[in-house]
């Protein structure tokens, strides 16, 4: 191959198989290959669009929720950022999605809140719907106030969590508000937590114990004005231990995650970017700021398969009057590896949401309003492991202060209640929609080429994985498509039609990847 890497800035289709094939030629088969897509894209319509949750899927695609207008939207995309299908739920009053997850059995379980159903105004909603955003059941959750969901997780046992705020319950102005779900959507159990003033939740995860953290921000509790709280529970809700994180100021937290360590990692805001990491029982391991400006945010924080960290939101250091998105790569103690922005040059792009990708890159989405068919867009991009869209010159190296700080940490006594919500199933409105879609960044396309592992080997109309053990086999097609996925042990032969195709072999936490052609 002449040298290691193939770079194609071109569509998935006829011409990258031929630019396969030629590579063929010119390397044997003994050689193995993946790719890595990176693309910058916008979606949008006569309305302003937006996306408040992003993930990648099982297909090694995306599936993106916000709104257009005052409708939920669903857009599902390939690995490319093709659409495969866009869709919108809503009522005649306004309905908002805030967090997106797939299900174990394929589908999406998507949360946010409701002013066309339910008791209050608003209400929680959750819709579930299956791969083909078609809806399986839709319900509120709510009092005669107003109830907020912000962040919502698939459960181990196949139901959900949901974490909000409620003013409709609890002891203050707005407390904290769990919800405990079955797969179907019935309430286990729905509590508040909270003081006098203003507390509320924006993000949980459920922890490797059974129990759940949560992160969000009280005017209740704390050194300041608005501290950062985490709010650690056991599986039924009970409060295992709460803590607040601040100083005189203001401090956000938007996004929490357990990491591998047991511990946590928290992202949000404190006169710039603000990480958070602690141990199992919220002490602090380390706390820093990220400054380019002082009016930068983070809104989502992943841990990455290196033990570090990717961060998303915005930044101002390109332009101080219009935010660009952010994305912030950093190692397991929070120092900087990169930080880009991206965006255009006198208009607001922001990130609400990132993951890590399984080629090693990351997907980000947002908003735009540089680019697009007008007003504000859905904004999603992806990228390669250091940033880059290609040589795309929408992106920007940025220059970031890093901070180490001391939080003050206490303990708060949040007040907690058992509630009992009206339940009401619900039918949404649901239309199948069509974007306008534009490119800032075309899609780039690289090929890195490596010696064979020797597990995966050839033979006439399909492939044999060999190895020692479990294993699980992917098997994706020229555009992104997933096409196989099996579980094997010690052997596995899979049948294939002629064509290219990217193997992933994934065994005892090391990832195999290499390109076979069938003829």
């Amino acid at each position: 191959m002449k040298g290691n890497i193939l770079r194609i800035s071109a569509l998935w289709g006829r011409g990258l198989i031929l630019a396969l094939l030629n590579v063929s030629l010119i390397s044997p088969f003994t050689q193995s290959a993946y790719a890595v897509v990176s693309f910058a894209k916008t979606y949008g319509g006569a309305y302003w669009d937006q996306a408040s949750s992003v993930q990648h899927t099982s297909d090694g695609g995306y599936i993106v929720t916000g709104n257009t207008g005052y409708y939920i939207i669903l857009l599902k995309t390939n690995a490319n950022g093709n659409i495969i299908w866009a869709k919108t739920y809503g009522g005649t009053s306004g309905d908002y999605a805030t967090s997106v997850q797939q299900t174990s059995d394929g589908g999406y379980i998507v949360a946010g809140y409701t002013q066309s159903f339910g008791a209050g105004y608003p209400d929680v909603l959750l819709i579930k719907t299956d791969a083909n955003g078609n809806i399986i059941w839709a319900k509120t959750y709510g009092g005669t106030d107003w109830d907020y969901a912000l962040s919502v997780q698939q459960t181990s046992e196949g139901g959900y969590i949901v974490a909000g705020y409620t003013q409709s319950f609890g002891a203050g102005s707005g407390d904290i508000f769990l919800i405990k779900t079955d797969a179907n959507g019935n309430i286990i159990w729905a509590k508040t937590y909270g003081g006098t003033s203003w507390d509320i939740a924006h993000s949980v995860q459920q922890t490797s114990d059974g129990g759940y953290i949560v992160a969000g921000y009280t005017y209740s509790f704390g050194a300041g004005y608005y501290d950062i709280f985490l709010l650690k529970t056991d599986a039924n809700g009970n409060i295992v231990w709460a803590k607040t994180y601040g100083g005189t100021g203001i401090e956000y937290a938007y996004s929490v995650q357990q990491t591998s360590d047991g511990g946590y990692i928290v992202a949000g805001e404190r006169g710039g970017v603000f990480l958070l990491k602690t141990d199992a029982n919220g002490n602090i391991i380390w706390a820093k700021t990220y400054r380019a400006t002082s009016y930068d945010k983070a809104f989502s924080v992943q841990q990455t398969s290196d033990g570090g960290y990717i961060v998303a939101g915005l930044t101002y250091f390109v332009n101080v009057n219009y935010p660009d998105l952010f994305l912030l790569k950093m190692d397991a103690n929070g120092n900087i590896i990169w930080a880009k922005a991206y965006g255009g040059t006198s208009e607001e792009d922001y990130a609400t949401s990132v993951q890590e990708t399984s080629d090693g890159g990351y997907i980000a989405a947002g908003g735009t309003f540089s680019f697009g068919a007008g007003g504000r867009d859905i904004f999603l991009i992806k990228t390669d492991a250091n940033g880059n869209i290609g040589s795309c010159s929408i992106v920007q190296n940025v220059t970031t202060t890093v901070n180490t700080i001391s939080p003050v940490v206490n303990t708060p006594s949040f007040s907690v209640s058992s509630v009992s919500p009206t339940v009401n199933s619900v039918s949404p409105i649901v239309t199948s929609l069509t974007f306008t879609v534009s490119e800032p960044c075309p899609l780039s396309i690289f090929e890195f080429c490596q010696p064979v592992s020797g597990i995966i080997t050839q033979y006439k109309g399909g492939i044999k994985v060999s190895g020692s053990g479990e294993f699980d086999v992917k098997v994706y097609n020229v555009s992104g498509v997933m096409v196989k996925s099996v579980k094997g042990k010690n052997e596995v032969k899979l049948e294939l039609s002629r064509g290219v195709y990217f193997v992933e072999v994934v065994s005892g936490g090391k990832v195999i990847r290499e390109r076979v052609i069938i003829r």
